[in-house]
């Protein structure tokens, strides 16, 4: 049966343009998928039925358009707690603030990205055995290298990402209530989400149910 996915994308700083062929060839001509999109996270709290999957690549908010508020994270937050997947992809990361549902939910944030794009290489920690890793490769290729603020010891790492700029934590994942969550924190430019395809696939996989 094919599990139903919400994707959040479209931001000033991460225009659909970047994220269009990588989404097309790894969801929407996926037939495990049925696949909707949005500018507006929002849209989640209106949809007829909760998605088995949420997709967050961007701060889901238009310009001009006020963030969440606290109670409708904690709406969301709810919905993953009841068995909703939560996939967030780099800038998804970035509208989450300390103490709130959402870094709850994500367990981490963005914190700070050093302004030239650096070649990021990105690899699985040694001994990760999580099933989001099962045959992923290495890939590098020019990046916003994310630094994030983790709450480490309620996470499970999975990857490193390595440039000039230095080492970080690249991809965590965790549950929350009988909800899965992945976060990764590639995926800024069209050709790493190129290349971070494989990772994506399995990622969603793994927060919809449908691996490990």
């Amino acid at each position: 049966m094919k599990k139903n996915m919400l994707i959040v994308w479209d931001d000033y700083y991460h225009p659909e343009a970047n994220y269009r062929e990588a989404v097309r060839k790894s969801f929407d001509e996926n037939k495990k998928w049925v696949v909707t999109k949005t500018h507006r996270i929002r849209d989640i709290l209106s949809m007829a039925s909760r998605p088995d999957l949420c997709i967050y690549f961007t701060v889901g908010c238009p310009q001009g358009e006020a963030g969440l508020s606290l109670e409708e994270q904690e709406h969301i937050k709810a919905m993953v707690e009841s068995g909703m997947g939560m996939l967030f992809i780099h800038a998804g990361l970035a509208c989450i603030q300390d103490a709130t549902p959402f870094f709850e939910l994500a367990k981490g944030r963005f914190a700070s990205h050093p302004e030239p794009h650096y070649d990021v290489y990105c690899t699985k920690l040694p001994g990760c055995t999580h099933p989001i890793m099962e045959g992923i490769a290495p890939f590098m290729t020019a990046d916003e290298h994310y630094f994030c603020r983790v709450d480490i010891e309620r996470v499970t790492p999975l990857m490193v990402s390595v440039s000039d700029a230095g080492t970080e934590i690249a991809g965590w994942a965790h549950t929350v209530g009988t909800g899965r969550v992945c976060c990764l924190t590639p995926g800024h430019n069209h050709p790493m989400l190129i290349k971070m395809r494989p990772l994506m696939e399995s990622a969603a996989e793994w927060c919809a149910g449908l691996k490990g």
